[in-house]
């Protein structure tokens, strides 16, 4: 009995510890639906760049960047951005 303890109990730690990692990669798929959305880009702390649209932000896989188009222009946003969703 001991053995299969020894066993299952490092297994179990295993599974739990993947499974709070699975956390960090989460797809933006909230995002990915047509919304009114705040963008604000910060550099040092400060903020450097604010934008509202509607349309539906995507993410490019792989990169820590996202995109969207607002009119005729494509906005593309990498590094330190929050995005918040103020209607739905």
């Amino acid at each position: 009995m001991k053995k299969i303890l020894y066993l299952i109990v490092p297994l179990i730690a295993l599974s739990i510890g993947c499974t709070s990692r699975d956390w960090q990669s989460i797809d933006r798929s909230l995002c990915k639906q047509k919304g009114h959305y705040i963008i604000t880009k910060y550099s040092g702390g400060q903020t450097v760049f604010t934008d509202t649209f509607y349309g539906t932000i995507n993410q490019e896989s792989g990169t820590d960047g996202i995109y969207y188009i607002k009119g005729d222009t494509l906005v593309e946003i990498a590094g330190d951005y929050v995005i918040k969703q103020t209607k739905f």
